[in-house]
C-alpha cells in the first residue's frame, strides 16, 4: 500500500522574502503535520506587481532557506505567461499524484481567492491552511472552498513596507535573513545603496 503524503505548497511573490515568510515555515514545519513543504515562487503574478525579477525572487527565497531542509521549486518562474496555481497545482499532481497539498496562504489572500484563475477548480484539487494575519479580520467560509484557519503568531512584516523602508533609504535588514538583506544590498534592489 502506498503511503499518501501531505504536501504544503506556499507560493507567493516573495518581493522580498522575509523573517515572516521565514517564521510561517518553520512553525509550520515544527508542527509536523506535513510530510513535504516546498515553497514556489511566482514567476509573473498576475494580481501584483512586483519589482525584482523572476530570477531574483527565486535566488533571494534560496538564500533564505539554504539551511532550511525544503524544497523549493522553480516550476512558475520556468513557466511563461501568468503565473496561477491551478497551474502549478496541475503540474504537482501530474508529477507527484499519490500526494495530498495544501496551500499555505496568508488570511489577506484567501479573501481573495474567488478572484484566483479557475478557483472552483482549484477548491476541488486541494485544501487550504489560511494563516492569520495580525490586523487581518478573521477569514470568512467561501462556498465549496475547504479550509483550516491557524493561528501562528505571524510576524507582522510585509514585503511591501520592507520594499518601501530601502527606497527611504532606511536599511531594515533586521526583518529579512541576513543572506537576503546582502543580496539586496549587493544588487540595489529596491534602491538599497
Amino acid at each position: 500500500m502506498i503511503k499518501i503524503k501531505n504536501c504544503a505548497l506556499f507560493g507567493g511573490t516573495f518581493d522580498p522574502f522575509h523573517n515572516g515568510h521565514l517564521h510561517l515555515i518553520r512553525t509550520l514545519r515544527a508542527t509536523e503535520r506535513f510530510d513535504c513543504f516546498v515553497v514556489i515562487p511566482a514567476g509573473d503574478p498576475y494580481q501584483k506587481s512586483f519589482t525584482a525579477s523572476a530570477e531574483e525572487r527565486l535566488s533571494m527565497v534560496k538564500l533564505a532557506l539554504a539551511q532550511e531542509d525544503i524544497e523549493i521549486s522553480d516550476c512558475e518562474t520556468r513557466r511563461s505567461g501568468p503565473s496561477y496555481a491551478i497551474d502549478t497545482v496541475e503540474e504537482m499532481k501530474a508529477l507527484f499524484p499519490s500526494e495530498r497539498y495544501t496551500w499555505i496562504l496568508g488570511s489577506d489572500a484567501f479573501a481573495g481567492l474567488p478572484t484566483w484563475r479557475r478557483f472552483e477548480e482549484l477548491s476541488k484539487e486541494i485544501k487550504f491552511l489560511v494563516i492569520k494575519r495580525p490586523g487581518s479580520p478573521e477569514p470568512q467560509p467561501i462556498p465549496g472552498v475547504e479550509f483550516e484557519v491557524l493561528e501562528i503568531n505571524a510576524l507582522d512584516i510585509s514585503s511591501t513596507s520592507i520594499r518601501n523602508h530601502f527606497k527611504d533609504g532606511d536599511d531594515d535588514g533586521n526583518l529579512l535573513p541576513a543572506s537576503v538583506a546582502s543580496y539586496i544590498k549587493e544588487r540595489g534592489l529596491y534602491g538599497a545603496a
